[in-house]
């Protein structure tokens, strides 16, 4: 069953082909360890005691080794069941690896939110990616327990990508992108319905943006996951002559949200060979008034709309510098006009519409499941 809760003005453009597989590349980075990641946390009782139990419990499952754009997505839906009357979320960090320094999110919630074992009878489980492998094999199937299921990449229906054995286990999946939806549909594996609610943007946590005179970056090329591509352009704008800020190793997040306020121009450089699912960071800096330039990389089309909210070449080093060069060459009214369309974008995918989005699904949870 698919099942769409948002009103038609709201939705996602229409769907595109998706016909290319990707492959999954086995990265083994992790960050120092960290096994008092639990230290000064309250012990609690598998189920919430006192007037907690007139809630429904919502049990969320993490493998927290370093911050990441998905991380943050899964901590935005947590906050979206805390602030939902009625229901009460936990999250239980399934790995001794898991990570417990300031850039985890969870360091913000209240103490007795965190567990040290997961709940032994939660009202509802929430899982992204990997989180499956925190459940015994035999709880998977036909789980009487409700299971939404987080979906932020297209590579879950990559049949070589050891997520896709998970598409069989009964869950209700909200979908990040039509991209992602389009991947999940053609592997033809999905048990349980099946939703899409685009990624919201958390405006209030962002830097107001700069005036373009105010702006000391000419180029930003953030490059954290093609660094030798990120290089190469580096090498042939500095004979253009231009001046360019090459980000390739992580900053800490305030730090990286200021160089995208800085710049006049963002070159950013997804997975070119998996794609992704939805691609924020090309959003976040259309909300800083700053002009993309993002390579097609499936998810991203829905608000990168080529020509208009910014400019979307196919991802080859040859259209990425004439895209570039372009832009370079935008008069003030032209450079304008595209920033004032992507301010729109930044208007229908904000935080509140994706709460908005989910709280039907909560609604109606008897319902779907």
């Amino acid at each position: 069953m698919e099942t769409q809760l948002y009103d038609a003005a709201l939705s996602c453009s229409a769907p595109m082909e998706v016909n290319q597989r990707y492959s999954l590349a086995e990265r083994a980075r992790r960050l120092e360890r960290s096994h008092q990641w639990l230290q000064g946390l309250r012990e609690v009782a598998d189920y919430p005691q006192g007037r907690e139990q007139a809630f429904k419990s919502v049990l969320f499952y993490r493998n927290f080794e370093r911050f990441s754009g998905g991380h943050l997505k899964v901590w935005h839906y947590f906050n979206h069941v805390q602030a939902c009357a009625g229901y009460h979320p936990y999250i239980y960090f399934y790995t001794p690896e898991s990570v417990w320094d300031f850039t985890n999110p969870w360091r913000r919630t209240a103490p007795h939110r965190i567990l040290s074992q997961p709940l032994s009878q939660p009202d509802l489980i929430f899982l992204d990616g990997l989180d499956w492998r925190a459940i015994a094999p035999r709880e998977r199937e036909n789980s009487p327990v409700p299971i939404i299921n987080l979906i932020q990449h297209v590579r879950h229906g990559d049949s070589q990508n050891s997520r896709y054995e998970f598409l069989t286990h009964k869950a209700i999946r909200i979908c990040v992108s039509e991209a992602v939806a389009i991947a999940l549909r053609e592997s033809g594996r999905v048990n349980g319905p099946l939703f899409v609610i685009p990624n919201g943007l958390d405006v209030q946590e962002l830097p107001s943006p700069l005036d373009e005179s105010q702006r000391d970056e000419a180029i930003l090329i953030a490059a954290l996951k093609e660094p030798e591509l990120g290089k190469q352009l580096k090498t042939e704008l500095d004979g253009w002559g231009c001046q360019v800020r090459l980000l390739c190793d992580r900053l800490p997040r305030p730090d990286y949200l200021q160089e995208l306020r800085r710049a006049k121009l963002a070159v950013f450089l997804p997975n070119r060979l998996e794609g992704e699912g939805f691609y924020l960071p090309a959003l976040e800096a259309m909300a800083l008034r700053t002009l993309v330039i993002c390579p097609d990389c499936l998810g991203n089309r829905d608000f990168c709309l080529p020509n208009e909210t910014c400019f979307r070449p196919d991802y080859q080093f040859s259209n990425i510098l004439a895209a570039i060069k372009t832009a370079l060459n935008l008069n003030n009214s032209q450079r304008n006009s595209v920033l004032d369309q992507a301010k729109k974008q930044i208007e229908v995918h904000q935080l509140r519409w994706e709460k908005h989005r989910f709280y039907k699904i909560l609604e109606n949870l008897a319902d779907i499941w």
